[in-house]
């Protein structure tokens, strides 16, 4: 199972559907929040949406989950769980939401990583990145327990320092 992930395209459009047709054998696509789009715009259409704290209007949810194989997946923007300065909020909510992999976006910092068992997916920012000059997003591959996560610039180069594996 492949899931794509983007996060704060802020007002990109085209871009989400070129990303979204480069990656055509993700079998989700999820977007974290940010797109400053409605819910009526195209782009929007092959992903899954959350709500960012600059989305205004009631277009999208706060947050989305999904099954992912045998994987609960948890889908949130991250600015109610204050991302920006710990996961420990969004720890708990996963915990609450029995997720073991968790997408989140906000800080626009490109990251994946392992804690308290579970997956976390921050695919940084098609946009604004921060602490990089690569505009970014993800690819989560996993088969069996296993996963790998895959990032890519928005040229679609794959940007090998960011990568990570692991079991689930």
């Amino acid at each position: 199972m492949k899931a794509l992930i983007v996060s704060d395209s802020h007002g990109l459009d085209q871009e989400l559907l070129t990303i979204f047709n480069r990656h055509q054998e993700a079998d989700f696509a999820f977007h974290c929040g940010d797109s400053q789009l409605t819910g009526t715009t195209e782009s929007l259409y092959p992903y899954r949406v959350v709500k960012g704290n600059c989305d205004y209007g009631n277009d999208f949810p706060d947050e989305v989950i999904e099954e992912l194989g045998s994987f609960r997946v948890l889908c949130v923007h991250g600015h109610r769980q204050d991302v920006k300065y710990s996961l420990d909020q969004l720890v708990h909510h996963a915990d609450q939401k029995a997720a073991a992999i968790v997408l989140y976006g906000h800080s626009h910092v490109a990251k994946a990583e392992q804690r308290d068992g579970k997956l976390f997916i921050n695919p940084g920012s098609i946009r604004m990145p921060r602490h990089r000059p690569e505009k970014t997003y993800a690819l989560l591959t996993v088969e069996n327990d296993q996963f790998t996560v895959d990032f890519y610039d928005l040229t679609g180069e794959k940007i090998n320092a960011l990568y990570l594996d692991g079991t689930l």
